[in-house]
């Protein structure tokens, strides 16, 4: 680590600030950041980039596009190289330049799917084809085969299915379908409060499919 500072936050604010500076480089406000990735973050209009410090003298480096989603990440020795990415992310690079200009960034099918502008079909893809959630696939199934759902964010959370009109946006729209006992289901929905419980999966579908439709500027 070319700095004994940044192994703290605040000493790894400046360090990047110094970086900036000499580079000509326009990072906005670097501030400190929480969480498990204790570190620098740098604000975008695509989310965050993140630097954190790690073992043996090494960054890791983190675009978030969400606190639960990340764009791209990799690990580097280089703090020039961890600024370099930040400063390429917020001027509006993409996601096959950052990798061309700094290789040890990787990213996923789904990160490129929402820089191309339609995530929404690779993310049923991927849960329709997880065998991490082949007990709910019965229900994404059902959900995928319904012409007005399957163009929402769908997800998996403890058994139950959960429907997004923009994706980690609940207050766009979100619904829960919620698998009971007997071959019932719960349908909650957010905004709003809606709850009901119904007698078959097909009853659940229509439900969910009903609040979306009475959500202003569907």
């Amino acid at each position: 680590m070319a700095d004994p500072d940044a192994a703290s936050p605040a000493g790894l604010v400046r360090g990047i600030e110094r970086i900036a500076l000499a580079q000509g480089f326009d990072l906005g406000e670097v501030r400190t950041h929480s969480g498990w990735d204790v570190g620098a973050e740098v604000s975008t209009d695509r989310g965050w980039v993140v630097v954190s410090p790690c073992a043996e003298d090494s960054f890791s480096v983190r675009i978030r596009r969400h606190r639960v989603f990340v764009s791209s990440e990799g690990w580097t020795n280089d703090l020039v190289a961890a600024v370099g990415v930040a400063h390429l992310w917020r001027r509006g690079g993409s996601l096959r330049e950052l990798r061309d200009r700094f290789p040890f960034m990787s990213w996923s099918e789904l990160a490129q799917a929402f820089e191309d502008g339609d995530p929404t079909p690779v993310k049923w893809r991927q849960l329709l084809s997880s065998e991490w959630h082949l007990p709910a696939r019965p229900l994404l199934q059902a959900a995928h085969a319904h012409p007005d759902l399957r163009k929402f964010w769908p997800d998996i959370s403890h058994g139950s299915l959960i429907l997004c009109r923009t994706p980690f946006e609940s207050e766009s729209g979100l619904a829960k379908i919620w698998p009971l006992e007997e071959g019932r289901y719960r349908v909650t929905m957010t905004p709003g409060g809606f709850r009901r419980e119904v007698s078959s999966l097909t009853a659940a579908l229509e439900v969910t499919a009903a609040c979306f439709d009475s959500l202003p500027g569907l």
